[in-house]
Order: structure tokens, then C-alpha cells, then sequence
């Protein structure tokens, strides 16, 4: 069995956190369209004469953009982050013996 290389461990630590907050990011958008266009159909079904469709969808939709921001485009600065973090406690810990 071959060693793994600390930085190809960084490599594809940050590859499988990407996925997984693209897969989870894919899943609430999926929520979002299915039950958004379900309140659009029962709006116009049950309340033709009060639009109100539009206020779950925007504030759920100002939820998800947050969700992309901070969860998929931002990702790589928070996994920097926590590497910097856990490098300076290993750093510590191991001056401090």
C-alpha cells in the first residue's frame, strides 16, 4: 500500500467538501422549485384574487442564495480556514511538549 501525501490528503479533503456542499446546495434547490411551483399552482387554484405566492418564494429564495454563498462559493475560503486553524493548534501543541 502506497503513502498518502499530506497535501494529496488537503487535495482531496477539499474536493470531497466541495461535492458535498454542491450536492446539498443541488437538493435544496430541487425543494425549492418543487414546492414553490406547488404554491404557485395552488394559489392560482384556491386564491386566484391574492397573489401570495411570491412571499414564501422570495424570502426562501434570499435563504437559498445565502445557502450558495456561504456553502458553495465561499467553501474553499472556510476549509482554509479550519487547515490554518488545525495546522496553528498542531504547531502549539507540539512546541509546547
Amino acid at each position: 500500500m502506497s503513502e498518502i501525501f499530506l497535501e494529496e490528503y488537503k487535495l482531496a479533503y477539499r474536493e470531497v467538501k466541495k461535492e458535498e456542499a454542491r450536492r446539498g446546495f443541488v437538493i435544496h434547490l430541487v425543494a425549492y422549485t418543487l414546492v414553490n411551483s406547488l404554491f404557485v399552482v395552488v394559489n392560482f387554484l384556491y386564491s386566484p384574487n391574492a397573489i401570495w405566492f411570491i412571499y414564501p418564494m422570495f424570502f426562501w429564495g434570499i435563504g437559498l442564495s445565502i445557502h450558495y454563498f456561504l456553502g458553495v462559493r465561499w467553501i474553499e475560503k472556510r476549509i482554509e480556514e479550519e487547515e490554518a486553524k488545525a495546522e496553528y493548534r498542531a504547531r502549539t501543541k507540539r512546541d509546547s511538549e
